[in-house]
């Protein structure tokens, strides 16, 4: 319940802000009756029959392959002739990818499904249209837009991780001020993406002492890397011995599913979510309400649950209660005001190209 509350917490930090630019027309659909004749059930029967001949799902998603695998599978399986394909890039590779998509006329995409930074994003360039799933309500009114703009679906945490076989012990490090210790020069890895890590510190701790820590991470000489599923992968593979941040949940499923010698710092994480937006153009606009639909309602959720991903529903418990750890740094939306200035703090910094 404490677990299943913080989710809901953050939430309502997250999200707050997250309007959007007016949307554009919104692609051709099966015709709908009104919202109160008709049930969820009876939505989803609904969009399946008209999704049978669109025949797929141009799903554009910084989700992990790993999840993906248990997600998309079930989803094939409870829907059959509908098949997901998945892109899987980095959040900011799926915003330039899909820019360049749309300014060259190709609409190319269904779902856009990223971080919440990279979902507004997306949203604000006025790329999407509304819509508000059946199970909309089991999510906390802060992790939906009131125009239905985007919908929360999972949650984001980002903590320190390391390797216990490689000379940190749980409670050596107790927040992001300790990776600058001398004894961890060339053996913490950092996920180059990771600008809101360095943003949350700033605003949690002020700006003269987050970007203090950033340059003493950067002066023990890191390993840079792009994307967390390597780098979440690597760890307990002993490549390094400190991660500057990890996907908790999954270093949770390395620890507690493979007995591996990992673990996270759980005195404090950042806490950001990730959500999905529907295409203004979408080329198979049923299919994409209905995985839309089906994510967000209780059996996608708990599918989702599963893969060890705290979800956002407040119908379904976590798998691993402890990936939120103690105390969370939430990643709220005006961080994105001063996101270009950070990047390029952090980029200079730790010598990212």
């Amino acid at each position: 319940m404490r677990a299943q509350l913080a989710i809901v917490v953050a939430l309502a930090f997250v999200v707050a802000a997250c309007g959007g630019s007016g949307p554009a027309s919104p692609a051709a659909a099966s015709p709908a009756p009104p919202a109160s004749a008709e049930t969820a059930g009876e939505r989803m029967t609904r969009l399946y029959e008209a999704a049978k001949a669109e025949g797929k799902i141009a799903f554009y998603s910084s989700m992990n392959t790993d999840d993906a695998r248990t997600i998309i599978p079930k989803f094939e399986q409870r829907f059959p002739g509908l098949k997901i394909e998945h892109t899987r890039v980095t959040g900011e590779q799926l915003v330039t990818r899909v820019i360049t998509e749309v300014r060259a006329g190709q609409n190319l995409f269904d779902i856009f499904d990223s971080s919440s930074f990279q979902v507004k994003q997306i949203v604000d360039l006025g790329y999407t249209q509304p819509y508000t799933p059946s199970a909309s309500e089991d999510i906390p009114p802060e992790g939906r837009d009131a125009k239905g703009t985007w919908i929360a679906n999972r949650g984001v945490p980002l903590a320190i991780g390391f390797n216990t076989q490689k000379g940190v012990k749980v409670g050596d490090i107790k927040g992001w001020a300790d990776l600058c210790d001398k004894k961890y020069e060339s053996k913490i890895a950092v996920e180059v993406g990771d600008v809101v890590v360095y943003s949350a510190l700033k605003k949690q701790l002020g700006e003269a002492e987050a970007q203090r820590i950033l340059k003493c991470v950067a002066a023990n000489k890191p390993i840079l890397r792009s994307g967390h599923t390597e780098i979440d992968s690597l760890l307990p593979a002993g490549e390094f011995a400190v991660t500057f941040a990890s996907h908790s949940y999954r270093l949770a499923a390395f620890k507690y599913e493979q007995n591996k010698a990992v673990d996270w710092v759980k005195d404090v994480i950042v806490m950001d979510l990730a959500g999905m937006t529907l295409a203004a153009k979408a080329p198979h606009p049923n299919a994409a309400r209905l995985f839309t639909e089906w994510l967000v309602s209780q059996e996608g959720q708990e599918t989702l649950a599963t893969t060890g991903r705290p979800p956002a529903s407040t119908k379904v418990k976590m798998k691993y209660p402890d990936v939120l750890g103690d105390k969370r740094i939430y990643v709220t939306l005006d961080l994105m005001q001063t996101f270009d200035k950070d990047s390029e703090f952090w980029n200079t910094t730790l010598g990212i190209k």
